[in-house]
């Protein structure tokens, strides 16, 4: 006991800079370049969309942020009191010294797991992977702070095309690693991408690692439709934010006032669909890729689909991305599931 206090000590004694690390993601023209073309094939045919990735300069992350403390979004808080409640409990049945958590964002809901991986661990490391660097520092700090032993390894990075860049934030000697990706984020996803980012994630664990899923569950149709349609309006500013980041990124001529947020839940689906909605008929112009895309008065371009799951439906979609569920913990709001490895 007297060795783990003098070592704890000597952990403490490290100052929070020296304990964190950032592995940035592509340079610019790369990330630039993928956009034009992410971007081009999605606006290129009816129906229209964009990603929703790109969402996530460091504006549209404040405002995400501000969304998860809105009354009409429950699925914060639904899975924030879901981990505090078995957060305890899945550091002891995992027995993780490494949380990896992927779309980190703002990493809101990342304390309660690191406080119970902290209890059982002398020097816990996290390995947050966003694509945007300013939430991952932002969230450093006062995770840093709050935890003197801890070791933040960031990566920045695309998890669609990038995920693979989180083994350079993993090491043998960190130990067993709970993967996290929370806020059903997942549900971004179609039936096809999901099981390939879980695939993506699963060829990155070893037998002895844990991943660990948020999920929205179906639900009264009201209930969700409210979530997407908050009475303040920070959800569609968050939506219009994107038509933002393409004008800056891409040297775009749009207006942005004349686009509607919209927003509807598909019940044969059991999925939101997010559009912007044109108010007239013009054209979107994107100067660095060449690009000139005629909107029609109320022509919708999708910017997001949020998938909704049942146990069932998450199992099927774990078993196809080559993994097993070990847990299901949930409410009749949402649900988080453990899983491990297909062996």
């Amino acid at each position: 006991m007297a060795r783990r206090a003098l070592t704890q000590l000597a952990v403490q004694d490290v100052q929070p800079e020296a304990r964190f690390e950032l592995v940035g993601g592509p340079a610019r023209d790369v990330r630039r370049a993928r956009m034009a073309r992410e971007v081009l094939a999605g606006l290129a045919n009816r129906p229209r969309s964009i990603p929703p990735k790109y969402f996530y300069d460091d504006r549209g992350s404040r405002l995400f942020d501000a969304i998860c403390d809105l009354p009409e979004y429950y699925l914060t808080r639904a899975e924030s009191a879901l981990l505090k409640a078995h957060a305890a409990g899945i550091a002891q049945r995992s027995q993780a010294r490494c949380l990896v958590e992927i779309g980190s964002g703002m990493a809101r809901k990342t304390g309660s797991l690191l406080r119970a991986i902290g209890a059982r661990t002398l020097s816990p490391v996290y390995v947050p992977f966003d694509i945007a660097p300013e939430p991952i520092r932002e969230s450093a700090r006062g995770l840093l702070a709050a935890h003197p032993t801890l070791r933040v390894r960031g990566i920045v990075g695309d998890f669609a095309h990038e995920c693979l860049r989180l083994s350079r934030g993993l090491s043998a000697s960190d130990g067993p690693a709970l993967f996290a990706f929370l806020g059903s984020t997942i549900g971004n996803l179609d039936e096809a991408e999901a099981p390939a980012l879980l695939r993506t994630i699963a060829s990155l664990m070893n037998k002895n690692d844990r991943f660990l899923l948020g999920l929205d569950r179906v639900k009264d149709p009201r209930t969700i439709a409210r979530a997407y349609n908050d009475a303040q309006g920070v959800t569609a500013a968050f939506n219009k934010n994107v038509l933002s980041v393409l004008a800056r990124e891409l040297d775009g001529q749009i207006d942005e006032g004349a686009f509607d947020h919209l927003a509807l839940y598909d019940e044969t689906r059991e999925r939101v669909e997010m559009y912007l909605v044109s108010q007239r008929a013009q054209v979107m112009t994107l100067c660095s890729g060449d690009v000139h895309i005629e909107l029609e008065r109320g022509e919708r371009v999708m910017t997001e689909i949020s998938r909704k799951f049942t146990e069932d439906s998450a199992k099927e979609m774990l078993s196809e991305g080559g993994m097993t569920m070990l847990e299901w913990l949930s409410t009749p709001l949402f649900a988080l599931c453990v899983a491990e490895r297909k062996l």
